[in-house]
């Protein structure tokens, strides 16, 4: 391809900001911790004394607590990542203080007798001596030059650094300090927080309110859902009323975007939605993965078109300010439930599938799947008015009595359809142990793992859970329960859905020998068993990746968070701890995956330099390839380098043993040397380039490729010739193509002394004209060269614009040139030669012969001898010919 797209360029870019951060990050890491370290440690502090301040209070929503703890985690976060800044640089600290310690102290009466006898020439210590005879002690500090009496006496400025340090030490020593006794309350926190959300949680749902049985509770129920019915059409009211007011003046711009709204929701977007799913619906026999097809893409469609619609009248409403304060919330909620109700449709819609028996995942019978499709129908308008309910109670002034009516009879109703589904799908079952709701094994399109057979007990007693609670009392509990119930279906639904998909996707292309495996063989370098293995180890990859998120899903709303998993889950990998050691799995592996960034980058780049800037440069072949070649061993030298600095490794010690080892490989390597210097001569002055028609000896063929050591060289007869650099820099090297691909051919033609020559050269010219492969400038030109021994001789001197195509153009002038001359009547000869015989008398049988021969043949050809002809030869001319003898 000679262009990329922006996708492609895209990467390169996004690479090689990776790979510049990475570095950056490396860099930095080496550096000392700023002085604002002790500000950041105070900030966190006093962050962590606002969560305790609130955390005081009583009345906190989960919200509140999930909020709490999200900054908890930043805070440790930053305060984890300080304590990584502070520990090495005390540790550094410490070993430069520990390297100006002073020398252990001599014995006394040895040090008192070296400063009992100075040296008489030495001024500094006749002057310090006098000085502490006079007893001026601090004078002598202040003023006097640093005197060097022996071995354990140090400068001013020696005792001052190691003050300086010791004091310095002693700061990083108390911001370390700070810093730990911050994770450690931290941690406290957000302990005390976890148990506020479970004491929460509990009360909350083991509250318990008057029992669904009891009469007045209805009638205040009921009563409370007419004031709120009231209240929702008072909303309404006041609603259109502000419409009216507000939108009359721009109604018409309304009415035209939601028109344009509609067309392009069930126009493009509708077909490019449904068009796929209608084609895949039409086959009659559908395999494995074309069912996981129509089943990923129909939830999705039925899930985004009805969201898609409400999202683009509650923007468009949004924007023109038609949305006040209550309805806007009003509108937030019913988002949630459109998304919910829509997905729950879908999943149902593809799950029973009841108009399509042969994309339908579950194996049921059609009757069976309609009347379980039915009752999920119900399950979901239930879920939905429940749901709808409990989002917008305290937006309409909702009675509590009401709430309480709304979940205790919604809870009962789903424990009655769950339970008929549960006896409905138990008896369309194979008669086997009928422990099963669920497939176990793979069904075309669904796919779940083994142990969710074991659920079956458990749904049962759900069911009851959620039919008793209200009876007695405990309203919450039954509502709670029956929600978790049908997100259970949905997460489980969608994991068979999606497990099914990856596991018939890699099964139908990695099954056979040939099709998508054997192209991934190729591609990547390995064999198909190879491909074979990496399928199934991504399947692992990917299911694994599915079940944590499902159930991270599922045990959301039991108080376990996706932050306490990804911050117990980096504990496990940062920090693994051996005694003193500790080791970072995630810095190995990142390593390798900033080598494996750093080569695929260099692959880009090259790609990006070779089809899209190099085509837009006038440099040449030659300095092209010089170019690639020279960023591919620059880009692993990085990637290598940049790799080692990741993972802290020092690489001046690297360099240490490089070097020593150069010096005694060098001597072995001259003529390496030779051929490296004449390599990079070649790509500098660009004698040869890549593609070169060269001759070199007897070799000829087109120049490969040029490395650092040697040049291929591939022949016409498809073998390969390696030659090293300093023999083409040395020796004699032909080029036909160093000044461009135009060459010259010149096709030599002989015709007979009876032809005209003008007539020849336009005969000549016309057909080199008509001619695709000679240019029309330089313009073909015929010459007379001579008149040879049977012919006239001409050259028709042409050139072609390729010259790797000179040889057919040769063949096909000599074709035309030679129908030309037939149809002008112009005769090709070839030579003749006479034979003078002199003295010769004739036989008559050879006189018999010889006119036999002439009535047959108009004139002799070559190495024929006319004896007749001979005899009538002028004198003269034999005497010239006697004499030539």
């Amino acid at each position: 391809m000679a262009h990329t797209n922006p996708v492609h360029r895209f990467l390169i870019i996004a690479n090689l900001a990776i790979c510049l951060l990475l570095a950056a990050l490396s860099f930095a890491s080496a550096q000392t911790i700023p002085t604002s370290s002790s500000n950041s440690t105070e900030s966190l502090i006093a962050r962590l004394d606002k969560i305790e301040a609130t955390l005081s209070r009583t009345s906190l929503s989960d919200k509140a607590y999930a909020e709490l703890r999200t900054e908890l985690n930043d805070i440790k976060t930053e305060a984890t990542n300080q304590k990584e800044r502070l520990q090495p640089q005390l540790q550094e600290a410490q070993a430069r203080f520990d390297a100006l310690k002073p020398a252990s102290p001599q014995p006394e009466s040895k040090a008192k007798s070296d400063t009992q006898t100075p040296s008489l020439t030495d001024p500094l210590q006749l002057q310090q001596q006098s000085e502490e005879t006079q007893g001026d002690t601090e004078s002598t500090t202040a003023a006097a030059p640093p005197v060097i009496a022996g071995p354990n006496s140090e400068t001013e400025e020696l005792a001052k650094r190691r003050n300086e340090l010791e004091a310095h030490i002693s700061e990083l020593d108390s911001q370390l300090k700070l810093v730990t006794a911050t994770l450690v309350r931290a941690e406290q926190l957000s302990n005390r927080i976890t148990v506020a959300r479970q004491k929460r949680f509990t009360s909350q749902l083991l509250e318990r309110s008057n029992t669904i049985l009891d009469p007045t509770l209805w009638v205040k129920g009921l009563a409370g859902l007419v004031t709120t019915w009231r209240v929702t059409m008072t909303l309404m009211s006041d609603w259109g009323g502000y419409l009216s007011t507000k939108g009359s003046e721009q109604i018409w711009q309304i009415l035209a975007t939601l028109t344009f709204v509609f067309l392009l929701i069930f126009g493009p977007l509708r077909i490019l939605l449904f068009t796929g799913l209608s084609r895949l619906a039409r086959l009659e026999t559908p395999t494995a993965l074309q069912r996981s097809y129509f089943a990923s893409w129909a939830v999705l469609v039925y899930t985004i078109f009805p969201i898609s619609v409400f999202w683009a009248i509650t923007l468009i409403l949004s924007n023109a300010n038609l949305l006040p304060g209550r309805i806007e919330m009003l509108f937030h909620h019913l988002s949630f439930v459109v998304f919910a109700s829509s997905l729950s449709y879908g999943l149902a819609r593809v799950l029973l599938a009841p108009g399509r028996p042969n994309y339908r995942p579950l194996n049921l019978e059609t009757g069976a799947a309609t009347r379980l499709f039915s009752i999920t129908l119900a399950l979901i308008t239930i879920f939905m008015v429940e749901t709808l309910f409990d989002e917008v109670d305290e937006l309409l002034f909702a009675p509590l009595e009401t709430t309480i009516f709304i979940n205790g009879a919604a809870s009962f109703l789903v424990a009655l359809f769950v339970t008929l589904g549960m006896r409905m799908l138990i008896a369309a079952q194979p008669d086997s142990d009928g422990t099963t709701v669920l497939p176990e094994e793979k069904q075309g399109g669904f796919s779940l793992p083994r142990f969710i057979r074991f659920l079956q007990p458990l749904i049962w007693l759900i069911c009851v859970i959620i039919a008793v609670a209200p009876i007695l009392g405990y309203v919450s509990l039954g509502a709670f329960v029956a929600e978790q119930l049908g997100r259970l279906f949905v997460i489980l639904g969608l994991l068979g859905i999606f497990s099914a998909l990856t596991d018939n996707f890699l099964l139908e292309h990695l099954s056979s020998t040939d099709g998508p495996k054997k192209r991934i063989s190729k591609a990547i370098g390995v064999s198909t068993s190879a491909v074979n293995q990496l399928g199934v180890l991504l399947n692992g990859i990917v299911r694994i990746f599915l079940y944590i998120s499902a159930a991270l899903l599922i045990f959301t709303p039991w108080g376990v968070e996706s932050t306490d998993f990804i911050t117990s889950l980096q504990n496990a990998i940062f920090n693994v701890k051996l005694g003193d050691l500790t080791i970072s799995p995630i810095n190995i592996i990142g390593a390798l995956v900033v080598f494996v960034i750093a080569i695929v980058l260099l692959k880009s780049v090259e790609r990006w330099i070779e089809q899209r800037w190099l085509p837009a440069t006038n440099l040449d072949s030659g300095l092209k390839s010089s170019i690639q070649t020279s960023l591919g061993y620059l880009g692993v030298i990085i990637a290598a380098m940049v790799s080692f600095s990741y993972m802290g490794l020092d690489l001046s010690n690297i360099a240490l043993v490089a070097g020593a080892l150069s010096v005694g490989i060098g001597f072995g390597l001259q003529s390496i040397v030779n051929n490296f210097v004449s390599g990079l001569i070649l790509l500098v002055e660009r004698p040869i380039k890549t593609g070169d028609w060269v001759v070199v000896g007897a070799d000829q063929g087109y120049v490969k490729k040029i490395s650092v050591r040697a040049t291929t060289i591939e022949t016409f007869d498809r073998a390969t010739v390696v030659v090293p650099n300093s023999e083409l820099i040395s020796n004699r090297v032909m080029n036909w193509m160093h000044n461009g691909s135009m060459g010259r051919i010149i096709v030599p033609i002989g015709v007979s002394y009876d032809a005209d020559p003008d007539r020849v050269r336009e005969i000549l010219l016309a057909v080199a004209d008509a001619n695709d492969y000679v240019t029309s400038y330089p313009a073909p030109v015929v010459y007379f060269m001579d008149f040879g021994a049977s012919s006239l001789d001409f050259d028709l001197r042409c050139y072609v614009q390729d010259v790797n195509n000179s040889l057919t153009a040769k063949s096909d002038l000599r074709f035309e040139i030679f129908s030309a001359l037939k149809e002008a009547k112009i005769e090709i000869p070839f030579p003749q030669r006479d034979v003078h015989v002199r003295s010769v008398t004739m036989p008559e049988e050879l006189k018999a012969v010889a006119g036999k021969s002439r009535k047959s043949k108009s004139r002799p050809k070559a190495d024929e001898i006319d004896i007749e002809d001979a005899q009538t030869i002028d004198t003269a001319e034999g005497d010239v010919d006697a004499a030539d003898d």
